[in-house]
């Protein structure tokens, strides 16, 4: 074998071990959940759901590859940057996220992002179901439906909860086949 041959090698061997690796990471997160961080003092009071509140976003899936992780939808930020948002996953076709609060609170609406905002508003998810819930018990939901708004604020009152979640309806074959969020704002 040449030296050629053997660099080949090498390379595909590596290359199939770093595959493997992400394979492992990625069946066993089956629903990927943001680090949990202190909260800190300094936190907006409009903004219940950013994460120096030491709020976590959990996800049915979210774009791996192009690395749109859900920690940028509790950033804060609202930023424009096309990558700065939570995209799901292209195979999920109930994408969901859930704000996890450290304890209970109580909120009066929910502002969202959608990628509408700063991008195409074709991107912007126009049917999606907002609930509220303490442990296992459903507190509040709200059906949305024909959203045209890339920033809606939609009044939902709840008291006590220790979570939120924004279940969508993708349109396979469109360009609402996959949910992309810039920012969730939980409004007290």
């Amino acid at each position: 074998m040449g030296a050629m041959s053997l660099a080949k090698l090498a390379a595909l061997a590596y290359g199939t071990v770093l595959t493997m690796g992400l394979m492992v990471v990625l069946v066993r997160s089956p629903h990927p959940i943001t680090p949990g961080y202190e909260a800190t003092e300094g936190c907006s009071p409009d903004d219940l759901a950013h994460y120096c509140r030491g709020v976590r976003a959990r996800v049915s899936s979210y774009n791996v590859f192009a690395n749109h992780h859900p920690v940028f939808a509790i950033d804060g930020r609202g930023s424009h940057e096309p990558l700065e948002k939570w995209a799901s996953s292209a195979g999920d076709a109930e994408p969901w996220i859930e704000l996890l609060f450290p304890g209970p609170v109580d909120f009066s609406a929910v502002r969202l992002l959608h990628a509408g905002r700063f991008e195409s508003a074709e991107y912007s998810m126009r049917s999606y179901r907002l609930t509220c819930s303490a442990g296992e018990e459903l507190v509040g939901e709200l059906a949305v439906e024909g959203n045209e708004a890339s920033a809606p604020l939609h009044v939902l009152s709840c008291r006590a909860v220790d979570r939120v979640r924004i279940q969508y309806d993708t349109e396979p074959g469109t360009s609402r086949d996959v949910a992309r969020l810039y920012e969730i704002e939980v409004v007290p």
